[in-house]
């Protein structure tokens, strides 16, 4: 198996951990998403910053920097909506519908590019698209109701995906001239722009600096969001330097199956470390969001 091969596959186990560690944090611990959007653009801009600081990528054109940069504006907008669902929602609800992206970088290679999609990957695309409706329902409670509802604010994700699959397809148009490390640290700083522009006030500084200062609760968040992230993006940039991009976002696609898989273990094996509940109708709803969705991806990459 070559090597880009197993980096893809390990950022979606990488970020599914990362997920759910997120919901602790946000959900368990009560961390303010204004402090908590704070720490993951700091920690993010800092490791970038640094990297840049020490080994900055000289005689490359300030469009290219530029570029790079761009992810991390493009991706901090997509973490934004993600966390603020992630605070109200399910994992295995929330992630389904964000893993859309690489569907919409083969529709945005058909606009932009001119490229044509066979009837197998208009019917990935609908799938895509069902599998994220199905993601926004709730069917059956703990109670016992049956009663189904349709979340409208789940279409925030769907914007979502849309920011990151036009992140993707910048980084692979940079990646010949710019190295993984320069391209995951330029984002790290569009990142960090981002969010501290939008949510750096006084009293979200003030819950930050309390949350580190607890020794049981801080190595939660800042390895979540400050180690793991960085080295994830570092191997999806590699990933996709290396392969192909929709290669790449369908092994990238496996995430909800991850997040779902590890969601239900840990309801049943470590419910007090899992904060999201199953019911029978509503397992059986999330497992075939995800399935649709992982089937999409893999239809729209190999087709």
């Amino acid at each position: 198996m070559e090597l880009w091969i197993l980096a893809a596959l390990a950022n979606p186990l990488i970020f599914s951990i990362v997920t759910l560690i997120d919901k602790r944090v946000l959900s368990g611990f009560g961390l303010g998403l204004p402090s908590f959007n704070l720490f993951v653009g700091g920690s993010q801009g800092l490791f970038g910053a640094t990297v840049l600081l020490l080994n900055f990528p000289a005689g490359v054109e300030f469009e290219i920097l530029a570029k790079a940069w761009s992810i991390g504006v493009l991706q901090a907008f997509t973490l934004i909506f993600m966390f603020w669902m992630l605070k109200r929602e399910d994992p295995s609800r929330v992630i389904p519908a964000m893993q859309t992206s690489p569907i919409y970088v083969a529709l945005l290679a058909w606009v932009i590019f001119d490229e044509s999609l066979t009837a197998l990957q208009w019917i990935s695309v609908f799938l895509a698209v069902g599998g994220s409706v199905l993601a926004s329902i709730k069917i059956g409670s703990l109670s016992g109701k049956g009663n189904i509802v349709f979340q409208p604010l789940f279409l925030l994700l769907a914007v979502g995906a849309l920011l990151m699959a036009s992140s993707q397809l910048i980084t692979k148009s940079i990646v010949e001239d710019l190295s993984t490390i320069h391209i995951v640290s330029l984002r790290g700083t569009g990142l960090f722009t981002v969010m501290w522009l939008v949510f750096a006030r006084p009293d979200a500084l003030r819950g930050l600096g309390s949350f580190l200062k607890k020794p049981k609760q801080a190595p939660w968040l800042i390895m979540a969001e400050g180690v793991m992230p960085f080295n994830g993006h570092l191997l999806i940039t590699y990933a996709i330097g290396k392969g192909p991009i929709a290669l790449v976002s369908s092994l990238g696609g496996a995430r909800p199956i991850f997040v779902f898989s590890m969601s239900a273990l840990g309801a049943w094996l470590a419910p007090n470390l899992i904060y999201e509940k199953f019911t029978r109708p509503d397992m059986a709803l999330k497992l075939v969001s995800a399935t649709m969705v992982v089937g999409a991806v893999v239809i729209i990459s190999v087709v």
